[in-house]
């Protein structure tokens, strides 16, 4: 971004751009995009309505850099009360004891290389409208859950009940029958240059181990009555915490029952290529803009050129730079991928499938043709939306 970044951040000069920015979209954009997808085979999907293709259209605009620009920050505060939440209950997490037997194998070797240390984290915990949020939180006998990991490329977003990704822990709410609360997870989100660096690889998996572990040990859920869920750079947390507790055996913490995934983010090496990988076919037709380098950056932290990004199987296991999957997947548990036929990363989804099901984990994967990047989190994007959620809580409930 060079020093336009800074400039863009202090007034008048972010003022300026954001007034430049809407009324160059109200009269300029908007205008361009309403003539150019006037007719169906115009637009990156024939079936795609003309409000659909604008609203893909602002979404590129609005997330290519433009946070990063004028350096918002989209995160939450924690409540000073419960009062402040609607059907939901914030909560306090312990970090990881460096001495406990969760903390070991790639945490434990991460944190060695990186310096990052465990830390208290923030949860949600998302209620079935009408429950009492005074209720006593221990796990009653035989009750489900779901551990919501949510995205945001690792350094935006939230799992504040008001933030766009809480849509999929409430659509899972709304439509499962076994689900009477889900679990959001305000893990730590990760910044680099221009921004102050913190918070890189494995603080996020870290706190997300964390988590599970307080459903388990702190809460006496069985773990086969828990689901792991993320969507997009969660959906990546959620299956490096799912390995972490499948390679490791750790005493008293065994994997969950279920992974549930929304559009994973799972090569962050984007090792794939070619005319007819999505990230080519589906440019247009996404609401990501393309994925600038950024959030690698961010994540990675130090280990930014140790090769992680290409072969770590806790960074990006749908790479195609790990020539050896046979076992990559091995020991996961039953698994739902859910994945838009229009996004850039599809391919992550469905290359996770097959390294699975060439693993013996049993996987179903799901794609809605139409769909974009995490679907699920967008109200506008029906029916696509609610036919997904309505699979994936069909699944969770079977």
């Amino acid at each position: 971004m060079g020093q336009s970044g800074p400039l863009l951040r202090r007034q008048p000069f972010k003022g300026l751009y954001i007034a430049y920015l809407v009324g160059s979209t109200v009269l300029i954009r908007l205008p361009y995009w309403c003539i150019r997808y006037a007719l169906p085979y115009m637009r990156p999907r024939s079936s795609w309505s003309l409000r659909r293709c604008v609203t893909v259209a602002a979404y590129r605009e609005v997330l290519t850099g433009v946070p990063l620009k004028l350096g918002l920050d989209n995160s939450h505060p924690p409540p000073t009360s419960d009062n402040e939440l609607k059907d939901a209950k914030f909560v306090r997490i312990e970090g990881l004891s460096e001495d406990s037997v969760e903390f070991c194998g790639e945490l434990r070797r991460a944190t060695r290389r990186t310096g990052i240390r465990p830390e208290t984290i923030s949860a949600y915990w998302f209620l079935r409208p009408g429950t009492n949020i005074t209720r006593d939180l221990q796990a009653t006998a035989g009750e489900k859950v779901a551990m919501h990991i949510h995205g945001g490329a690792f350094y935006l977003n939230s799992a504040h009940p008001d933030d766009a990704t809480s849509q999929l822990s409430l659509g899972l709410l709304a439509h499962s029958h076994s689900l009477s609360r889900v679990l959001g997870v305000d893990y730590r989100l990760s910044a680099t240059a221009p921004n102050p660096p913190k918070n890189a690889y494995p603080a996020a998996l870290l706190d997300c181990v964390a988590a599970y572990r307080y459903l388990v040990k702190e809460l006496g859920f069985a773990p086969e009555n828990i689901t792991i869920v993320g969507d997009s750079a969660g959906g990546n947390l959620a299956v490096a915490t799912t390995r972490h507790l499948v390679e490791n055996s750790i005493p008293g913490l065994p994997p969950p029952g279920r992974l549930l995934l929304c559009s994973p983010w799972l090569d962050i090496a984007g090792s794939r290529g070619g005319p007819n990988d999505p990230r080519v076919c589906n440019w247009y037709s996404d609401i990501l803009g393309g994925l600038s380098d950024y959030p690698h950056r961010a994540y990675l932290g130090t280990l930014i050129d140790a090769g992680d990004k290409k072969t770590n199987p806790y960074i990006s296991p749908a790479s195609g730079y790990i020539t050896e999957t046979e076992g990559l997947f091995k020991g996961f548990p039953r698994t739902y991928i859910s994945a838009g036929g229009a996004e850039l990363i599809l391919d992550d989804s469905i290359v996770a499938a097959e390294r699975m099901e060439a693993d013996g984990v049993d996987v179903v994967l799901n794609v809605e043709p139409d769909a974009v990047h995490d679907y699920m989190i967008f109200t506008w994007m029906e029916p696509e939306r609610t036919e997904g959620l309505k699979k994936a809580s069909k699944w969770l409930d079977s």
